[in-house]
């Protein structure tokens, strides 16, 4: 299939068939997200969770998604939070890069709130979505179907998963074969989506 085929067949699925999915498919979605770009100041990891006990505590963790552990495998994606923007000198790269993204105020928000953790999280959250989307674009490539899920109990799964203090997740992803059929896929007819050049 080529990649816009795959995209097209992508659908997020909360209903899951009890298969197991082989370890060469998992080992081709985990390949994917390996291929997705790191940066500098955070490294990716990725937990695979069969166990039914795991995957139902991590069910427990979610906000309204208790489905999650129904699927016959959850991706954990982790991120290495040891990078600190409240650590780093005023002319340091990120501290500037993102106060132009998102203004000096809310950085220096980050840069002094007391709990750490949480804006660690916060701050090196976002890179790891593009694996994420790897993984469930390769499950599409398998005929699987998945789910991102990030309305989660970051703490409470960390705890679940013994994560060391330094690593964190950041989103789940639930793949399995697909037990309902979603409404199919209608490409945006909008002529507004897209601009060239300025908006007007």
């Amino acid at each position: 299939m080529k990649i816009l085929d795959i995209m097209r067949e992508r659908r997020s699925v909360r209903k899951f068939k009890d298969i197991a999915i082989s370890e060469s498919v998992i080992n081709d979605i985990l390949e994917s997200a390996k291929l997705a770009p790191e940066t500098d100041t955070c490294r990716y990891y990725f937990g695979v969770v069969t166990d039914d006990l795991i995957k139902n505590e991590i069910a427990s963790a979610t906000l309204y998604a208790e489905w999650v552990g129904k699927a016959p495998v959850i991706f954990v994606c982790c991120t290495d939070i040891s990078w600190d923007i409240g650590e780093q000198k005023e002319d340091d790269y990120g501290v500037i890069g993102n106060k132009l993204r998102y203004t000096e105020e809310v950085v220096n928000f980050l840069r002094k709130n007391n709990n750490r953790k949480a804006c660690k999280t916060l701050t090196l959250c976002t890179p790891v979505y593009i694996a994420a989307e790897h993984m469930i674009l390769t499950a599409v490539s398998h005929n699987l179907r998945g789910c991102l899920v990030d309305f989660i109990d970051i703490e409470r799964i960390n705890k679940i998963l013994e994560l060391p203090e330094h690593i964190t997740c950041q989103l789940l992803v639930p793949i399995g074969v697909a037990d309902e059929k979603p409404k199919k896929k209608t490409v945006k007819s909008r002529t507004d989506m897209f601009f060239y050049n300025k908006w007007n």
